[in-house]
């Protein structure tokens, strides 16, 4: 008895043991076993996470096309796992530093640039932006001290997402900034434009100088010709094909930017970390700025989701792009967290499995976050209906139109940036399997986003589906 407790508490550091009586003794042991066996359990846990993750990540990319994807998994404010799957450009297997565009993701590194601002005495959330900026297209517009930097960082500028999506060249208020949300890419290039005139420097530079270097994130940057494309993933399609298109991308407060996930990892815990922010500017930071849906807001550069159990909230970020879907989601309460950065049109239907995996809340938080706001029509169409159709509506540049997310027997249809059919006429969304008849999922929406109802589980209903396609 007296060796197994000695050894035991040693584990511990505890000396002095000898002088305890028997009975102190046996409850001491079996309080230490408990425990032992209490954190074994939870280890196990973890580790059961890493494995499943380990063995499915690399099915649901041959599932889904995807050439390559990176994971990073956060433990009580530590990198716990960093992995890298698939292949790059040429067969060549990804390394574990493989530069990801990120697309959108872009837009909470610019606010945490920004809040690190405003901790330092430099920039102001609630100043006017026309203070240092005026876009001149909307030089006369009666609106233009209402844009701030906390309306930008929250979504609600008017502005469109971007300005070709009103079907032109020039820019314009959508509606009366602050009133409420409106996604916009727009808004955050404005702000670039107003960091960039009272600082006198380019947005990379002063993303070096207040973020990437007092943070270690060594492999974050925008292109320049010094990029090391033999660790870039290039992007590719659904069907896992590669996009002929540059890589050559400019500097954006929105969009664009490159790193790796160990990189994104490191913002991740220093934001939930505070960042060096105040545990004022902090709060403002996480506070819910403008209602997007039930339980899911907007805070200051992140999506906000709110009343998860045990009183966490998840701050999360998207990417979505040309052959680019990443995702991000950190828990402050536990300070824990996943990156998921993929190069391909299909990787959220990898990127949404690794969150319910990873994340004890996954699914709820995916769920709050993609619940249909209204209610929506299900439709039924014969099959001999698509025949009558001449082709898919498609966009001459190639930029995506029409993204979806299937759970269960639902499907939330999202519309990146709104379509305006050429004529009239209802669009419809197709599901073409690899091989067999085409069938439709129902009506996709000109804007914003629409949940239609399967007749089965989306798993058994697409399992063999290729491709889906919009028609008029």
């Amino acid at each position: 008895m007296y060796v197994l407790v000695i050894l035991i508490f040693q584990v511990f550091g505890t000396g002095v043991l000898l002088v305890y009586n028997l009975k102190i003794m046996k409850t001491k042991v079996n309080l230490i076993i408990i425990f032992l066996i209490i954190s074994n359990a939870v280890l196990a846990q973890k580790d059961t996470v890493i494995q499943s993750l380990f063995r499915d990540i690399p099915a649901w990319m041959a599932q889904n096309h995807v050439p390559c994807a990176g994971v990073g998994l956060i433990e009580n404010g530590r990198i716990k796992w960093l992995k890298t799957f698939g292949d790059l450009q040429q067969g060549r297997p990804a390394p574990a530093n493989t530069l990801f565009n990120i697309a959108s993701q872009t837009k909470p590194v610019t606010a945490m640039l920004v809040m690190k601002l405003v901790q330092a005495g430099l920039w102001n959330l609630d100043e006017p932006l026309s203070h240092y900026w005026i876009d001149p297209d909307i030089a006369g517009s009666s609106y233009l001290d209402k844009v701030t930097t906390r309306i930008v960082l929250s979504h609600q500028t008017g502005f469109p997402n971007w300005r070709t999506d009103n079907g032109g060249t020039k820019l314009r208020f959508n509606f009366e900034p602050g009133t409420k949300f409106g996604y916009s890419g727009e808004g955050f290039e404005y702000l670039r434009h107003a960091l960039e005139s009272k600082f006198h420097q380019p947005l990379n530079v002063l993303m070096n100088t207040y973020l990437f270097k007092p943070l270690g994130m060594a492999n974050t940057l925008y292109w320049s010709k010094t990029l090391d494309t033999n660790r870039f993933a290039k992007w590719h399609d659904g069907q896992g094909a590669r996009y002929n298109i540059s890589i050559q991308t400019g500097v954006s407060a929105a969009d664009d930017l490159i790193t790796t996930v160990e990189d994104y990892c490191k913002l991740g815990i220093a934001t939930m970390n505070g960042c060096g922010l105040s545990d004022t500017l902090f709060a403002d930071m996480i506070r819910p700025q403008v209602k997007v849906k039930e339980n899911y807001y907007r805070g200051l550069g992140w999506g906000l989701v709110n009343n998860l159990p045990n009183g966490e909230y998840a701050l999360e970020h998207g990417g979505s792009d040309v052959g680019v879907r990443t995702m991000a989601v950190f828990l402050p309460k536990s300070n824990s967290g996943v990156v998921i950065m993929t190069n391909a049109d299909n990787g959220m239907f990898v990127t949404d499995q690794v969150i319910k995996c990873a994340l004890p809340f996954g699914t709820q938080i995916l769920e709050t976050m993609n619940k249909g706001a209204g209610i929506h029509e299900r439709i039924t169409v014969a099959d001999d209906v698509i025949k009558s159709h001449t082709g898919a509506y498609a966009q001459g540049n190639g930029k995506l139109l029409v993204s979806s997310l299937r759970h269960g027997k639902t499907m939330t249809v999202k519309v990146i940036g709104p379509i305006t059919p050429p004529t009239t006429g209802k669009l419809v969304l197709w599901a073409v399997p690899a091989n067999g008849q085409a069938f439709s999922l129902g009506a996709v929406p000109t804007s914003g986003s629409a949940v239609s109802m399967l007749p089965d589980t989306s798993e058994k209903l697409l399992s063999k589906v290729s491709k889906l396609v919009v028609t008029l």
